[in-house]
């Protein structure tokens, strides 16, 4: 199993390395812009950083228990935080339904989304093929999936919002809804047997 952590915490590296691009990128840009889908994709990509960084820390580990306690921690605040943004994404989307305001949507803003679709894409199919090996993996290929998800909302957005206003506010409603079903799903993930010292297929217990 060997090629396969190694393969695994490569791409738990590159998923942190995104994250950190595409999410840093993604706030400044929104919250200048005013775009609630794009500065909301921004911040889930940033709270994907630390779980992936604390798998690549386990793989390394060899995927025993060691560690285990700080990665349930650190997936028990992810979760936390991925509500209260969601709760955030739907209030700002709300008032900005309320009040018909949508963004100036740019070449520049279109061509991000879509190479963030290009980015996550692949990036979810190569991790999806490891989920069965270790609960660790499914939930990095889960984690794959709603980035994947939330950056074609926000294509749509920028493609949707140069005729309807609304656009932008609902593509934020949506990634709210699918942000806070992925933090409840998280919560419960915590609780299961593979985070109190359970194995899974890899796991080389110590």
């Amino acid at each position: 199993m060997s090629g396969l952590n190694s393969r695994a915490g490569s791409q738990a590296l590159l998923m942190a390395g995104l994250g950190l691009a595409f999410g840093g990128a993604a706030l400044w840009a929104g919250l200048g812009e005013g775009s609630v889908a794009l500065w909301g994709f921004g911040g889930a990509c940033l709270l994907q950083v630390a779980p992936a960084l604390s798998l690549r820390w386990r793989i390394a580990q060899g995927l025993g228990n060691s560690g285990l306690d700080r990665e349930r921690r650190i997936l028990r605040i992810s979760s936390f935080l991925q509500r209260f943004l969601a709760l955030g994404l739907a209030m700002a989307s709300v008032s900005a339904l309320l009040g018909e305001r949508a963004p100036q949507t740019t070449s520049a803003t279109q061509g991000a989304a879509l190479l963030a679709v290009l980015a996550f894409a692949p990036l979810w199919f190569a991790k999806r093929s490891f989920g069965p090996a270790h609960p660790a993996f499914q939930q990095e290929a889960d984690r794959s999936l709603l980035l994947l998800a939330l950056a074609v909302l926000l294509l749509a957005a920028t493609v949707l919002g140069r005729w309807f206003f609304w656009a932008d506010a609902a593509a934020g409603l949506a990634q709210a809804l699918g942000l806070f079903f992925a933090g409840q799903a998280l919560a419960k993930a915590t609780s299961l047997p593979a985070f109190r010292g359970g194995c899974g297929g890899s796991c080389s217990c110590g």
